[in-house]
């Protein structure tokens, strides 16, 4: 019996994360995003209850060269991490917290790790759709005092950021695309 044990404990750590494990929402959510932009029909049943389907071309679609670049990436991210996504599954635990994402022109290539500054101290700092796209919307503010994450490949200067206004307590006050061209926000101090 305790032989039994022993195998089955080896063979749960050495399992593929869980299905649908909310890490692997993340960059599955942003790299069918990607193809859904990009007229993809998804056949899942997933696919078809995020993305719907309602504006599909078909299977064989063409992806830009950023997006052919980031869903390698991607792809690459989900592999080390051992993400294996249940596809059959209506639904995804963390939707709420994806939603936001379909907002921004540039969709964001996700990285294992993060960092943040704590306690921002400069001036307010817009946010954008894309990297570069200056003239187009801002999506929110960084306010001096908030809370920056880092969690996403930094792309041609620029970083895509999630703000938190009161440290990092409560939901997130604005994300977007931040210039990073000329360096690191000046803040409290910087953790991860």
């Amino acid at each position: 019996m305790p032989r039994l044990i022993a195998t089955l404990l080896l063979f749960l750590s050495a399992s593929p994360a869980l299905a649908n494990d909310p890490y692997c929402e993340r960059p599955w959510f942003i790299r069918n995003l990607i193809f859904d932009r990009a007229g993809y029909c998804f056949s899942s049943a997933l696919g078809q209850s995020v993305f719907d389907n309602s504006d599909c071309t078909g299977t064989d679609i063409a992806l830009s060269d950023r997006d052919s670049q980031a869903v390698a990436q991607i792809r690459e991210l989900e592999d080390w991490l051992g993400c294996d996504m249940d596809t059959g599954v209506r639904r995804l635990q963390t939707m709420s917290e994806l939603e936001d994402l379909r907002r921004f022109a540039v969709l964001p290539v996700p990285v294992d790790g993060a960092y943040g500054c704590i306690g921002y101290l400069g001036p307010d700092l817009p946010l954008y759709t894309a990297p570069g796209a200056t003239h187009g919307p801002v999506m929110g503010t960084i306010r001096r005092g908030s809370s920056i994450l880092f969690e996403y490949m930094p792309e041609a200067g620029w970083d895509f950021v999630t703000a938190y206004a009161t440290g990092w307590k409560g939901p997130p006050s604005a994300s977007g695309w931040l210039d990073m061209r000329n360096g690191e926000p000046d803040c409290e101090d910087y953790a991860g």
